[in-house]
Formats: structure tokens, sequence, C-alpha cells
């Protein structure tokens, strides 16, 4: 796995660019809809693992949402689970879009139940859709622009290796090392540390 494509184009999204994807999630007017694309957005999981994320595995009052790891292989494939951290703000915009907390006091509630019901064709046309209001495009114009820029920031910020390897589900630390290799200004700000 690389952060560049054959042609040398850059594969996830930039500081900037991240910020920009931000502020354009203000383009979905449902709530439901944003949520999902700030789940990638924050989370770094894949579409399909935001998809399948029942009532029952987010925390609100503890703040972190438990993913079924679905690219695992053999007698593990969907018994996997992991937990990442979301910001409390985000976790009451959950609250506040899919009743969480209401649904998971009810008695006899179904929490099995999945908090988009919509499928990948939707989820990704709503990550275009924001993409293309933060005026970005190419390669790294999707959802697994948005995981890749995840893990760069995570790596910038200074979260360890082996937590963010964690946190997207890699099975080898191998694959978590491609966000070190960061290029443009993701390099030199890493630089500047030395510098």
């Amino acid at each position: 796995m690389s952060l560049l494509s054959d042609q040398g184009e850059r594969k996830y999204l930039n500081q900037k660019e991240r910020k920009r994807f931000y502020k354009a999630l203000d383009i979905l007017k449902e709530l439901s809809e944003r949520t999902f694309c700030e789940t990638i957005y924050w989370t770094g999981c894949r579409p399909s693992e935001a998809l399948e994320l029942e009532f029952m595995r987010v925390n609100i009052e503890e703040a972190f949402l438990v993913f079924r790891s679905l690219k695992k292989h053999g007698k593990n494939k969907g018994k996997e689970f992991r937990t990442v951290p979301i910001p409390r703000s985000f976790a009451k915009l959950l609250n506040q879009a899919h009743g969480v907390i209401k649904l998971q006091k009810q008695k006899n509630a179904d929490l099995l139940r999945r908090l988009w019901k919509f499928g990948r064709q939707k989820g990704w046309r709503l990550v275009k859709l924001v993409m293309t209001k933060a005026k970005i495009f190419g390669i790294r114009a999707s959802a697994r622009g948005l995981r890749h820029g995840f893990g760069i920031h995570a790596i910038l910020s200074g979260v360890p290796e082996t937590r963010l390897q964690k946190w997207l589900g890699h099975s080898s630390l191998r694959t978590t090392a491609i966000y070190v290799q960061a290029v443009g200004y993701e390099d030199r700000k890493l630089a500047s540390r030395m510098w």
C-alpha cells in the first residue's frame, strides 16, 4: 500500500483539505447524512464499517465507537472489534441525530439496529458531494482519501503507531507505517521538529 498513485498523485487529504472537508459538511442538511461523513472524518474507519455500526456499539457518555473490523480474514472475520475515541462534541451530535441514548434506555430496544439505513453507494455519493463542495478532486476525493488523511493527521499529532494501528484496524504495523512516510507539507512539518 502506498500514499501515492502510480503517477505520483497524493491519495490522502492534507491538513488544509481536511479543514475544507469539515467546513463543507454544511452542505449536508440531514444530520444523519452529516454524521456518516463525520464518523469517517473523526475515526478513519472504512465506509462499510461505519454503515455496519449498531446502536449498541455507540457510547455517547464516554465518547467512543466500537467498529467491527470487516477486513479481517480467516476464522476471525467479523469477530474482531476495535474501540475508537471521538470528540465529545461529535458524540453529542450523534446522539442528537440518531437518538442513541433514548434508544439505549428503552426496554426491549433493538440495539442491533444500524445507525444509517442507506447503503454504500449513497455513502460514497455523500462523501463525494462534500469533497466537491470543498474543492477536493482527484484520487484523494474519496472516503479512502479521508481515511488516509486521518492516518497522516494522527501521526503528525503524535499518536503512536501502535495506537493508530488499533484505531484503523490494521493487522500489521507495517501497514500503519505508511503514514510515517508523509510527503510535501506533512514531511516539512515532521522535519521542522528536528530543525
